[in-house]
């Protein structure tokens, strides 16, 4: 058994290579360079000197830029908190399922490109006055990490049973006094999870304030960018890495206040949530949630309602709505060689970066799993850095290390950063498919003669291959709509995502919002196609197929 272990351990060694050569070692180059009085990159002979830090700290547009950052993060993860607060309470405490599948609606636009929806408000906000200000960006943020505080907090809310309310009810506190007293204190850390995790997002947003904010409305994100384009290196490297340290320390100072205080909190009562078979009092409560979850829902799928109107208008400049009908900006697509040539590209990368996230997420999770493998929880957080990091950060570090190699704008160089976004989360589900099956049922076929390989491929890889199709969608979708590596990365031959981005800042035409609800169209065909395969899986297993 000791063996086997080892021989699973071994498993790790390729994914563990891939961030060594694409995570860390570029990373580190932004570090030499930071030191570097000129921006140069010396592995075998690096400089040290703070000048570059020195600059910033002189310079009175970085302590602007680092306020700027700081104060639209936080506005904006405050908002988020107070927008999804509500409406999570309100679709926990659904009865017949219905919280499940408003769930899976408020999440659209979380599967719909970052792009498709900020193209959305370039549309909505001119006509108030809103575009080109902190404002605009701080509406844009909120309208992306929305979806992902919703399903934060979701998830900790429906581990609260219904009856600790009803039991402080009969107790004789009021409907305000039980919320307060008991639901809020349960929510805390679902809030402090969710709160930091968006807050640490933003810190790294580029995109956003890019299309949406004004010119003054300077960011870390986009500062490195600028400082990137006039190849001043040492100055980007060095906002880069304090963004990168300020990043982790304020995500693991949180996850260690996290864990000594509240980590116990959810999951203390039932874990049934709402009773299937309670009918739903729609006490007053509840009606201000209905309304407010309405007010939410039309916020985050308004926007892209107005797109697709948009992409069918028969006049060559946008018009909402539209005075007639067409789709001969949808033709305009398929006959123009430039975007069919950037999604072809695009298809191509989002395909191989599936394939190779999928293999490496599931060979590090049988690493991580099942292999005696020491300081596993070190291990584990590597492969999570990524998800933490600022994608800026990695941007410019994958950028510099794909134009050593001569790989920026080919499809390998495409392939290569996006996995890297990519394969946290094929780690995370093929670890916890993994789990959740156990040894068992394969150490009985082996018991039963079948050989270690066949064994895994004939049971485990079965049990657990809708988890490796989760993956591989998520790890598909991550590529597609992934703009900011792709957008440095970039010379000559643009990715889907980067070639809206380019017509957004330059020429905003219908064709764009042609392209934006087709890619609209193809998450939903791809969502019902998904959910009818997974419903006729289990109709087979519950008849013994």
């Amino acid at each position: 058994m000791r063996t086997l272990s080892n021989k699973n351990a071994l498993l790790i060694l390729p994914g563990l290579l891939f961030l060594a050569v694409t995570f860390i070692f570029p990373l580190v180059g932004v570090l030499l360079r930071s030191f570097d009085p000129d921006g140069k990159l010396s592995y075998t002979a690096p400089r040290f000197s703070l000048a570059n830090y020195i600059g910033l700290v002189h310079d009175p547009v970085y302590g602007i830029i680092l306020q700027n950052t700081f104060l639209v993060a936080a506005v904006a993860t405050l908002v988020t908190v107070i927008l999804a607060y509500p409406v999570c309470f309100f679709l926990s405490r659904l009865s017949g399922g219905w919280g499940g599948r408003l769930l899976v609606l408020a999440l659209f636009p979380f599967w719909t490109s970052i792009l498709v929806r900020l193209y959305a408000f370039t549309q909505i906000l001119p006509p108030f006055g809103a575009m080109y200000t902190t404002t605009a960006t701080i509406i844009g943020m909120v309208y992306y990490l929305l979806p992902y505080m919703i399903a934060i907090l979701y998830a900790s809310m429906l581990t609260i049973d219904n009856e600790l309310i009803n039991a402080a009810r009969t107790l004789g506190a009021t409907m305000m006094q039980a919320l307060r007293l008991v639901f809020l204190p349960l929510t805390k850390s679902g809030v402090f999870v969710g709160a930091v995790m968006v807050f640490v997002i933003s810190l790294g947003f580029f995109l956003t304030p890019a299309l949406l904010g004004g010119g003054a409305d300077l960011t870390v994100a986009t500062y490195i960018q600028q400082q990137v384009n006039i190849a001043n290196w040492g100055s980007a490297s060095a906002m880069g890495t304090v963004l990168l340290i300020l990043t982790l320390a304020i995500f693991f100072g949180a996850n260690k206040l996290f864990s000594g205080n509240e980590l116990t909190v959810i999951g203390a009562g039932s874990q049934k949530g709402v009773s299937r078979r309670e009918g739903v009092r729609f006490t007053w409560p509840m009606i201000l949630g209905l309304l407010f979850t309405v007010a939410v829902f039309v916020f985050l799928l308004a926007p892209l309602v107005v797109v697709v109107f948009l992409s069918f208008t028969p006049t060559t400049y946008l018009q909402f709505p539209p005075s007639g009908f067409s789709g001969r900006w949808h033709a305009q697509f398929f006959n123009d060689r430039d975007w069919l040539a950037s999604a072809w590209l695009s298809l191509q990368v989002a395909l191989l970066t599936s394939v190779a996230a999928t293999a490496l997420g599931l060979l590090t999770a049988i690493g991580l799993v099942r292999g005696s493998i020491p300081g596993r929880q070190v291990i584990s957080a590597l492969f999570l850095a990524p998800l933490i990091v600022p994608v800026i950060l990695m941007a410019v570090a994958l950028f510099d290390f794909a134009n050593r190699l001569h790989i920026a704008g080919t499809i390998l160089g495409y392939v290569v950063g996006h996995t890297l976004l990519a394969l946290p989360i094929t780690v995370m589900i093929a670890s916890n498919a993994l789990r959740s099956i156990g040894t068992e049922l394969e150490l009985a076929a082996r018991t039963l003669g079948a050989s270690r390989r066949y064994a895994f491929s004939a049971v485990t890889a079965r049990l657990i291959a809708p988890s490796l199709g989760v993956a591989a969608i998520f790890a598909f979708v991550t590529s597609w709509d992934e703009s900011v590596i792709a957008l440095f990365m970039s010379t000559g031959r643009p990715t889907l995502p980067v070639h809206i981005f380019n017509h957004i800042q330059t020429e905003v035409t219908p064709t764009v919002a042609a392209v934006s609800t087709m890619l609209m169209a193809v998450v939903l065909i791809g969502g019902l196609v998904f959910s009818v395969a997974s419903a006729a899986r289990k109709r087979r297993l519950a008849a013994g197929y």
